[in-house]
């Protein structure tokens, strides 16, 4: 132990003794392990810590998919969720919600709540017991009986400030009381995002066999101990074939299959493979990083081959000379991993702001034990793992042969040979990340350049939630939406306003329907219909682009006979002819009446602006009443938020008791449509930047250091008459040299990692040349200018100055 910290000291004193040396190493790791200690938080907050419930492993999402129909992962009716807490025989329980947004009054101003309407059966399902007070009981499951409330920890520490007192207390919610009967741990809400739950108490229509149709339901199932996720699989694949036998109308022709997916992949979603990828991109860096430390350590251990000589000379043995050139690497590393800490703080939120609210887990990503452990890690293995060649290649020395080189001032072969690999690696590496980032951007370029259909720039948007009980009827609920809308008109500022059930990006509403005239065959599906419900203006306010007939006017009330407006897709999908106009088609729900195709418009991406526009059907929101109203309002000019005070203003004065929530740019929800694709492609480049500027410094440095070693045999060529440019040429073809070899290395490498982002690529194949060709042509360049000052350096040599130093 004491020549451990005789060798600390020692370390630390050599290092004071070359501060340039220490800070260029310091930073160079401090980069790579800041950058992968702020990536490795935000993987394992969203990927690697289990949920907090009872033994999530055992936890499944169950979904339907009617295949033929391209319906997949719908949701479950009640009639449905039924049968799956009574016919699998792989669940030992069974959950189901919906989600709804309700009012909470009786304070200073009217506040939303997110409310998961539940079984009784999920919390236990999930495994999560109340921290105060009970869950839900299963006579609370009638309707009469149902207005008690769980409270997530979040709801209680932000509206009733922890109160303990708060059991038994009863709540305002759409003026209804509910008594709250509990109060849940930490994090412990699901889904995400929860404030309250509430006994979801399904009505006798809605358990009656006729509303099995009637999908609006998520179900949670928990399998019994030893059953695979496979097994469960099967087991469900069973109950859809006895679903389609007793339900023959229902199910048959469909192609019906329920879905069975692991609780963690449907919270993760489609970000898991996106967060490995940069994981394994910011390693590259962190390898690169090494390289160059490495190359700096090997260069230092040259310059100190007498120290060494010497050292051996007097009795010092090979393990000791290796251990103190090891410390030396770890007290660098550590030092680092300190400074790459207090990076990774910052990066861990630039990486958040970057992506947005579409990271799943989001508020499990920190900076916390799990990460500075993996931090102090990946320290001691760098330092391992960059020191250990130096040390092995500078404990090697030999005094007479140190002697004999020294005076001929050249440096080992092995020990450059090896620098001239590092620099290889470096720029292979370098070439990697850069391709991957090429290939990120123009997918993001792509992307951006497609046609949404509608123009998101200039509108603002905001929710409100009529309560059933103020607006339980069609004529109330369009009397306030006509109200508002025309209050909203006469702002100033204001250019245009509409409202719609679902805002675009915003979800799903997909139904089934009838086209007059037509019978469909026996086993013929057919693909089903986006349903939106909408004002007069909304089209025009999102300036879709009207194609053919007219759009949805205010006189298509509900004493009007039903219009509608559908897509492109949906006219040529159906009319391929182009006869849709006047057609007549019927949806599948309750009180649907036969509606007149009125107009065509062009298609929005109402999904995603990377999925394909599907058909889509536009309602008149006096016909079809909205109770989750979503506001877009169109500026004349100018910053749109600018409007959100005068929209509240006019909301509390048509009803007080109504907040407007989730308001927000549309830009700003585009964008968040695409944040992990946004995130992957900035990454990358930074990640493919950094390592681009390592590896230039790389090449500089592995130059100069030979430039210095030859500075004898610069002299002579220069006095036996190589012109200077014969000199420059000699040293730019050596950097090139290394660098070409690089390149050809890291275009091999490319082409395993090309194969790897072909599916989280857009618009842009994953061999695409013209990034290869660019790529290894910008590397090229940035090596000839890496290369380009120490040739220079190298013209300078004074012959005379030369021959006489040697």
């Amino acid at each position: 132990m004491e020549s451990l910290f005789q060798d600390v000291r020692y370390a630390l004193r050599t290092l004071r003794k070359s501060p340039g040396f220490a800070l260029v190493a310091v930073l160079a790791l401090a980069l790579g392990i800041g950058a992968n200690s702020a990536v490795f938080s935000v993987v394992n907050g969203v990927l690697l810590k289990d949920p907090p419930f009872t033994q999530p492993e055992r936890l499944v999402h169950i979904k339907g998919n009617f295949k033929a129909a391209n319906l997949a992962d719908i949701s479950v009716s009640v009639p449905e969720y039924r049968d799956y807490a009574t016919l699998p025989r792989a669940f030992s329980s069974v959950g189901a919600y919906y989600d709804d947004d309700l009012t909470l009054t009786g304070g200073d101003v009217p506040q939303r709540l997110s409310v998961t309407f539940s079984s009784p059966t999920l919390l236990p399902t999930l495994g999560v017991t109340p921290m105060l007070g009970r869950g839900f009981s299963e006579d609370e499951e009638t309707p009469g009986r149902e207005h008690v409330l769980v409270l997530t920890h979040k709801a209680w520490r932000t509206h009733f400030a922890q109160d303990p007192k708060v059991l038994g207390r009863t709540l305002q919610l759409d003026g209804e009381s509910y008594t709250v009967v509990g109060v849940l741990p930490r994090g412990a809400e699901y889904p995400a995002g929860t404030d309250v739950y509430a006994p979801f108490a399904p009505t006798p229509e809605q358990l009656a066999e006729g509303s099995r149709g009637n999908r609006y339901l998520s179900v949670v199932g928990r399998m019994k101990p030893g059953m695979t996720l496979e097994a469960a699989k099967a087991d469900m694949a069973r109950v859809a074939s006895e679903q389609e036998a007793t339900h023959e109308k229902n199910y048959k022709g469909g192609g019906w299959a329920i879905t069975v997916k692991s609780l963690n992949d449907e919270v993760v979603g489609d970000v898991r493979g996106t967060l490995w990828l940069l994981l394994g991109a910011v390693g590259f860096v962190l390898l690169v990083a090494c390289s160059s430390v490495a190359n700096l350590l090997l260069a230092r251990a040259a310059s100190r081959s007498r120290e060494v000589s010497i050292r051996a000379a007097l009795g010092a043995g090979r393990q000791r000379l290796v251990g103190q050139f090891l410390v030396e690497s770890l007290v660098l590393s550590l030092v680092g991993g300190v400074l790459g800490l207090l990076l990774a703080l910052w990066g861990t939120d630039l990486l958040l702001a970057l992506v947005g609210d579409g990271l799943p887990r989001a508020e499990e990503v920190r900076l916390d034990v799990t990460s500075v452990l993996f931090t102090a890690s990946v320290s001691l293995v760098t330092g391992l793992g960059f020191g250990l060649v130096p040390a092995l290649q500078a404990s090697r020395a030999d005094l007479n042969s140190t002697l004999r080189e020294g005076t001929r001032g050249t440096d080992g072969k092995k020990a450059g040979r090896l620098r001239a690999g590092l620099v290889v690696a470096q720029v292979a590496l370098a070439l990697v990340l850069l391709v991957g980032a090429g290939l990120f951007a123009k997918s993001l370029q792509a992307l951006s350049e497609v046609e949404a259909g509608f123009t998101p720039e200039g509108v603002l948007t905001g929710r409100i939630a009529l309560p059933r009980s103020n607006y339980g009827t069609p004529e109330k609920c369009e009397a306030f939406l006509r109200e508002l809308i025309s209050r909203i008109k006469g702002l100033p500022g204001v250019e245009s306003v509409g409202a719609t059930n679902l805002l675009p990006l915003g979800g799903r509403s997909d139904t089934s329907f009838d086209v007059e005239g037509r019978t469909r065959a026996p086993e013929e599906v057919w693909p089903a219909v986006e349903k939106r419900q909408v004002t007069a203006d909304y089209l025009r306010t999102l300036r879709v682009r009207l194609l053919d007939g007219r759009m949805l006017q205010d006189t298509d009330d509900a004493s009007a006979p039903w219009a509608v407006v559908i897509n492109k897709s949906f006219a040529d999908l159906y009319w391929p002819k182009g006869n849709a106009m006047g057609q007549r088609l019927k949806l599948h729900q309750k009180n649907a009446q036969w509606t007149t195709v009125v107009g065509i418009v062009e298609d929005a991406r109402e999904w995603g602006i990377d999925v394909p526009a599907r058909p889509m059907a536009y309602y008149s929101a006096a016909q079809i009443p909205i109770y989750n109203v979503n506001l877009v309002v169109r500026a004349k000019s100018g910053n749109p938020e600018l409007l959100r005070t005068a929209l509240e203003n006019e909301l509390r004065g048509l009803d007080g008791n109504l907040p407007l929530f989730n308001v927000a740019p549309m830009v700003r929800l585009v964008d968040e449509s695409i944040g992990s694709r946004r995130l992957s492609a900035v990454l990358m480049g930074l990640f493919a930047g950094t390592a681009l500027l390592l590896a230039a410094l790389g090449i500089s440095g592995v130059i100069g250091y030979s430039v210095a070693q030859r500075t004898r045999e610069m002299g002579i060529r220069m006095a036996l008459g190589a012109a200077r440019r014969d000199v420059l040429a000699l040293v730019l073809g050596q950097g090139l040299k290394l660098a070409g070899m690089g390149v050809a290395v890291g275009l091999v490498l490319s082409l395993g990692l090309a194969r790897l982002l072909s599916a989280l690529l857009y618009g842009v194949t994953a061999y695409d040349p013209w990034t290869f060709v660019g790529v290894a042509a910008l590397l090229a360049g940035v090596a000839l200018l890496a290369t380009w000052l120490p040739a220079r350096r190298a013209t300078k040599v004074d012959p005379i100055i030369a021959l006489k130093a040697e």
